[in-house]
């Protein structure tokens, strides 16, 4: 009986099992698929409508009516991947880094591998870890000071009062603190000197030679000034020159200009930067106002999202262009108005 009870249990799975598969094979109809994509739009679960679009061939007369939601879909796509980018920028700029993580993951899970959301994602997660490191730095720092303060009124004590049992107790939390943050500090600088952060390295070393000298500290303290003496006379106006025309094949707008004022800082007469700087931003005023015009033809056209997308580039190459960002803005209130009317149509 146990043989023929199994063999009826793996011979129902099976079938089961078949059944499900085939189900799931079954297209819904176009009826039924319309209705579940104005749904998921209400959700903005494009996921789901890709997968559901994807088991539709292109050419199937049936689903004619579906398949042309694609561009209203596509409008609607963009304009939840501002909002998510607008929201979590606002979240950030209030501090609220982790609500601006959790925005960015759950549209992810939405728009799975979306290259903008997951880009702006990881530039917060590490603009997040460079502030914490930089706080933990700054918190390590401010107690070597304290501990480096306190050492001569330590001294004084032990001179003042050596068997007494309370302050040797003192004098021993005090000195554990004072080499557990030297040797902190040691770590920091040789971290530092690796990642040829020179001015940070010497910072941690000093501070870790105050509370615990040695002459490899001292050592590295003197080389490391060597290296920036170094460094600094390397930094000649032709290699930031050279800088500046790499930047500029790569139409690194932006970085091509900062490696020009770079120079002008150091000597505002230098004839071939300024006469870059000025060609520079001649070149990069026509092309942002040729965008800008060509955004208003597409804006007065109604094609929105296209003038978005020249605009978004107008802005990238200025970004405080006050003419730009208002015409971002306007844009982006009719988009919402039209997706508001066809959500209510």
């Amino acid at each position: 009986m146990n043989i023929i009870s199994t063999t009826i249990n793996f011979t129902l799975i099976g079938f089961l099992s078949l059944t499900v598969f085939s189900c799931a094979l079954i297209r819904p109809t176009p009826e039924k698929l319309d209705k579940n994509i104005q749904a998921w739009l209400s959700q903005n679960e494009f996921e789901e409508i890709d997968n559901a679009l994807s088991r539709i061939k292109k050419n199937d007369a049936k689903f004619k009516s579906v398949l042309e939601l694609e561009p209203l879909i596509s409008v609607k796509r963009n304009l939840y991947i501002n909002e998510v980018s607008d929201t979590a920028k606002k979240l950030k700029q209030e501090d609220n880094w982790q609500q601006a993580l959790n925005t960015f993951d759950n549209a992810l899970k939405k728009i799975p591998n979306e290259p903008r959301l997951s880009q702006e994602r990881d530039n917060l997660i590490i603009e997040r870890d460079e502030q914490v490191s930089t706080l933990k730095k700054d918190m390590m720092m401010q107690r070597a000071n304290a501990l480096i303060s306190y050492k001569k009124v330590y001294d004084k004590l032990l001179e003042l009062i050596p068997n007494d049992t309370g302050a040797q107790k003192d004098i021993l939390r005090y000195n554990a603190n004072r080499i557990e943050v030297a040797e902190q500090l040691n770590l920091c600088g040789e971290q530092a000197r690796k990642n040829k952060q020179y001015l940070l390295a010497t910072d941690c070393y000093s501070l870790s030679d105050k509370l615990e000298p040695t002459k490899d500290k001292q050592q590295w303290v003197s080389s490391i000034n060597k290296q920036l003496i170094k460094n600094s006379n390397k930094k000649s106006h032709d290699e930031l020159l050279a800088a500046y025309h790499t930047a500029y094949k790569k139409r690194e707008y932006n970085k091509a200009r900062q490696h020009l004022n770079t120079v002008l800082a150091v000597n505002p007469k230098h004839g071939k930067s300024l006469k870059l700087l000025n060609s520079l931003n001649k070149e990069v005023s026509d092309m942002t106002q040729e965008k800008i015009t060509a955004g208003k033809d597409f804006y007065n056209n109604k094609k929105i999202d296209d003038a978005l997308k020249l605009w978004q580039q107008a802005l990238l190459l200025e970004p405080d262009n006050a003419e730009i960002i208002q015409l971002i803005k306007r844009a982006e209130k009719v988009s919402k108005k039209i997706q508001s009317l066809e959500e209510n149509q």
